[in-house]
């Protein structure tokens, strides 16, 4: 039984692992000082407990676009409603975030929120750590225990030695599995605005699981050429020695394999500008607006040639961030291709002022790879987009452009399982001769069956364009039909125009089958969404 008035409660909610590793250095940090402390996952919490609790530290990252992970949902969801009235703890927050999303660490914030709408008692501000998080992190942990002294007696030895304080934490591009990569094709034919690529990768040997509905994160490297223009602009001399985790890097092998070039975010410009002091990019960072636009739409080389300025080698590095991996929906199922996983990439290329920006791993993966050559991979599990346990149930699937990938996964798993259950896909793009995405195997799945509705729109095919969530409108009783006999529907593409699209769609049909008002059409859609009878996965 907790002693909650003499015990440091430490909760995390964590999506790639590190959330999970500051908390264990808390808790080990609390216990070598003689507290009591209690380590706790949030996704295994019986969550009434938070009103107990005394003294909390929460350790929580942010998935995408402000939103909880998967592992943190449920705790979220559950002190955001009616079912808990009071908490009576003194607590801090750290969260965990990148930077270059906008809502930066949205979910620590929205926790401390609450905990102190709630009655509690914030000890500290919510910290913040970005990607490169290991030494904010640090401090954060010190400070933070440090803070309960006088409140957490001290009830236990403490440990004079055995304990050192670091994180627990890999390399992630040196420990993550170098797949093979067995084939790499165009889906997109001449003529098509963009380009999609397909990439199969093997997984043999490597111990690594993944069920369709979950995402491969790759880690690619810089462009040799790019990083070649870089130096240039700064007048570095590539082959400058630079100190880096314990080792010494020439300066052009470290900006190639270490550091995000091809993106930019507001953090970074505000560093780089305390260096130089350049006036054109101090009236920038002044204005919001202008400075999130800018950070937006350009990268490392645009920020250095746009606003020059006096700056060496060891602060320039200082203010880049790491090279972090890019997760793709896994567009396979181990069922169908055994130790193999397939991704569908779009392929970054933005022509600004006579010179393209390349996206840093569909380049690597496009331009510097080779079939045989090897690709740093990880699995990262989304447990919140997956198909029904039960076969029989009928599943709807709507995806615009690469958002196909996962639906490719879901249609090899339900043939692979001989599921009963009816499947109904719509898909969308650009043009239908250019921009079929799997085409053949799509009218494969419906001319054996599998497939029983196959509803496809190509915006630019005609004067007029048509969009995916017109195709829902258009067939709302059929839509209401399915979704009345439990049909599960599936939403992946862009989380700011599809998915923004469909949601209102589909209230417009629920409102209107159902012949409801707006705010009942919206409590049936967050009954679905409860349900997990609606599933997004959106980026």
């Amino acid at each position: 039984m907790i002693n909650y008035n003499d015990t440091l409660y430490i909760l995390f909610g964590s999506r790639t692992g590190n959330a999970k590793a500051v908390a264990v250095l808390a808790h080990e940090y609390a216990q070598s000082i003689g507290y009591s402390s209690e380590l706790v996952d949030m996704q295994e919490m019986d969550y009434q407990e938070i009103t107990s609790v005394k003294n909390l530290l929460v350790i929580v990252s942010t998935h995408g676009e402000g939103e909880p992970p998967v592992q943190a949902e449920g705790f979220y969801e559950f002190i955001h409603s009616s079912a808990v009235s009071k908490v009576d703890a003194r607590f801090a927050v750290l969260g965990l975030g990148d930077s270059s999303y906008r809502y930066f660490c949205q979910t620590g914030e929205d926790i401390s929120r609450r905990l102190s709408d709630l009655g509690g008692q914030a000890l500290l501000e919510v910290g913040k750590c970005d990607i490169d998080f290991e030494e904010q992190a640090k401090e954060w942990v010190l400070k933070a225990v440090k803070t309960f002294e006088g409140i957490v007696p001290v009830v236990n030895e403490p440990q004079k030695e055995g304990f050192t304080f670091n994180l627990k934490l890999g390399d992630d591009a040196h420990s993550a599995f170098k797949a093979e990569l067995l084939e790499k094709k165009l889906l997109t034919e001449a003529g098509s605005s963009k380009k999609v690529l397909h990439v199969s990768l093997s997984l043999k040997n490597s111990g690594i699981d993944y069920l369709p509905g979950d995402a491969i994160g790759v880690f690619g490297t810089n462009s040799r050429s790019f990083v070649d223009e870089l130096l240039k602009q700064l007048d570095f001399n590539k082959a400058y020695p630079v100190p880096f985790k314990g080792n010494t890097y020439l300066l052009k092998e470290l900006l190639v394999n270490q550091f995000e070039l091809t993106l930019i975010t507001p953090i970074v410009v505000r560093k780089y500008a305390d260096i130089v002091d350049n006036n054109g990019l101090n009236k920038l960072i002044e204005d919001e607006v202008a400075l999130e636009q800018y950070a937006s739409r350009n990268d490392v080389l645009d920020l250095v040639s746009d606003y020059p300025g006096n700056i060496s080698v060891e602060q320039f590095v200082e203010i880049l961030r790491s090279l972090s991996q890019r997760l793709y929906s896994v567009a396979s199922s181990k069922s169908a291709v055994g130790e193999q996983a397939d991704i569908t990439v779009k392929i970054i290329e933005n022509e600004k002022n006579e010179r393209t920006r390349n996206g840093v791993c569909s380049s690597f993966l496009w331009n510097r790879l080779d079939v045989g050559d090897r690709v740093p991979v990880t699995i990262e599990t989304i447990s919140k987009f997956r198909l029904p346990d039960d076969d029989k149930v009928p599943v709807i699937m709507i995806g615009a452009g690469t958002g196909i990938a996962p639906f490719r996964g879901f249609l090899q798993e339900r043939s692979a399982r001989q599921a009963g259950g009816q499947n109904w896909l719509i898909f969308g793009e650009r043009n239908q001769a250019s921009d079929y995405l799997y085409k053949d195997e799509l009218l494969g799945f419906k001319n054996n069956g599998l497939v029983n509705r196959l509803d496809t729109v190509f915006s630019r095919d005609q004067a007029q364009k048509l969009y995916v969530n017109q195709v829902i409108e258009q067939q709302a009783a059929e839509i209401m039909d399915w979704l009345n006999n439990g049909a599960v529907l599936y939403v992946c593409g862009s989380k700011d125009k599809l998915a923004v699209t469909v949601r209102q769609s589909l209230l417009n049909v629920i409102q209107e089958q159902k012949n409801l008002d707006k705010a009942a059409a919206q409590s049936f859609f967050d009954e679905l969404k409860a349900n997990k009878q609606y599933q997004e996965e959106v980026y």
